[in-house]
């Protein structure tokens, strides 16, 4: 196996367009290589032809593989067959790391991290792995893929499961005669970053049964996308019951978001033709931050940001005006979501979010609790029934505290005026009185505490 540079190249290049998704080396077998041997290799992939056995093991070893034109997509496969030497079985293997190999049948794949030939750097947490595969067993051999998240040096199999971090497990036993998809989930063992991936894909596992033939093609890491069902309310334009007035729809508005200025200075794109709901309220700014606790989820730790709508029932949603929000982001420790506002004290969830049923749910409205801070960054909006918070109005300069600034500046030179204002605190589009003595004046000296 020769790494090689020019595919190395072109990974990262893919890899940067789709949002930094690593992906496994020449995963579809569509380049190869001559290495000194009868048939070539897998560039990128490994044998026991090369395994760390010596010249004279390595001489004796069987072809358990072959450059195939039966592919799923592409022009070539990788055909891997249960061979035999001195009535010993060798099972058709080709990894990604280094093969060791010994008289007596014993093996494994592993990585050495000293050699850049044997190791292939990774450093993100895939949620699973897939193949296409066609598999015709002789005896009860199941066609395997298996890949390894780890750190340092590593090997598959190992009883002790040394610097593991993460482990998906394929196994097709079944006579499988036309190219089928199977995928497995990657086991998490603990919150580690990887640094290496060692993939071993096999025609059988340790016991290996002569004639057994599979093909295998299109490798594919699966990164599912943080799908978020979050729920806020802001205090301004709150009408009791869970709901929110929608005073500023759909006359005031603007149809691109409009945190693209200082203190945001968030340059996305978001924008619409036209408002998709008439039950809007306004723009927010959601902000993913990724650390392992609440405390260390600092301004240093975000990760991604999306301008999207705020409904009248509180509901948080993309461009459609009904989509829950997604973002294709990994999360190595825990994540942590800030919402921020135009003239509203920004929050931030006091727990992490946790993946239930496919997206991660959050009702920051719920109970003080669950903003981080509690009662001192949020205000309760409704007291009769079920508890209702909610963001603090008042932040005309949007810098986190509500000060005689907010009053000055926002309130006082705009009274009387109409529009989509900073000013005007009850989201009604209009600035009057009510501004300053029903959000700005009760709320004077307040702050948020979402972490810097």
């Amino acid at each position: 196996m020769i790494k090689n540079i020019l595919s190395l190249i072109i990974a990262s290049i893919i890899s940067i367009v789709a949002l930094g998704q690593q992906q496994p080396e020449n995963p579809g077998f569509e380049n190869w290589e001559d290495v000194g041997l009868n048939i070539p290799e897998p560039i990128d992939w490994s044998s026991i032809k090369t395994s760390d056995g010596g010249s004279f093991l390595n001489g004796m070893a069987p072809y358990v593989w072959e450059q195939s034109t039966d592919a799923h997509t592409g022009t070539y496969s990788v055909k891997l067959i249960n061979g035999s030497v001195i009535g010993i079985v060798a099972a058709g293997t080709v990894t990604n790391g280094r093969i060791h190999a010994e008289m007596s049948g014993t093996g494994w794949a592993y990585t050495i991290p000293a050699d850049a030939q044997w190791n292939t750097p990774f450093t993100q947490k895939p949620d699973s792995i897939a193949v296409w595969l066609k598999h015709a067993p002789a005896g009860s051999d199941a066609a395997q893929v298996k890949a390894l998240l780890h750190t340092g040096s590593a090997k598959i199999p190992d009883a002790t499961s040394t610097n593991y971090i993460a482990m998906a497990e394929i196994n097709v036993p079944a006579t499988t005669p036309t190219w089928t998809r199977f995928s497995a989930p990657f086991n998490y063992l603990n919150s580690n970053d990887p640094e290496y991936i060692l993939i071993v894909v096999s025609a059988a596992d340790e016991s290996a049964t002569l004639g057994t033939e599979s093909y295998f093609d299109d490798i594919e890491l699966i990164y599912n996308p943080l799908v978020l069902d979050l729920i806020a309310f802001m205090e301004g334009p709150y009408a009791g019951g869970s709901q929110m007035n929608t005073g500023l729809n759909p006359d005031y508005i603007p149809l691109s978001q409009p945190y693209n200025t200082a203190p945001w200075n968030y340059a996305g794109t978001e924008s619409v033709v036209a408002l998709p709901n008439t039950n809007i309220v306004d723009w927010l700014l959601v902000e993913l931050r990724d650390a392992a606790t609440a405390t260390a989820a600092t301004s240093a730790t975000i990760i991604a940001q999306q301008a999207a709508f705020l409904l009248q029932d509180g509901s948080i949603v993309g461009m459609d005006g009904t989509s829950r929000l997604s973002f294709d982001n990994i999360i190595n420790e825990n994540m942590f979501v800030v919402i921020k506002h135009r003239n509203h004290l920004g929050i931030m969830s006091a727990n992490p979010l946790v993946k239930t049923d496919g997206y991660y749910a959050y009702a920051f409205s719920d109970a003080a609790g669950n903003i981080y801070g509690g009662a001192a960054g949020a205000k309760q909006l409704e007291t009769f029934g079920q508890e209702v918070w909610g963001m603090i109005a008042g932040d005309g300069d949007a810098n986190g505290t509500v000060n005689n600034v907010d009053k000055t500046s926002f309130w006082s030179i705009l009274s009387g005026k109409s529009g989509y204002l900073s000013g005007d605190y009850n989201m009604d589009g209009q600035i009057n009185n009510s501004d300053k003595n029903e959000a700005w004046l009760i709320n004077i000296d307040e702050s948020t505490q979402v972490p810097n």
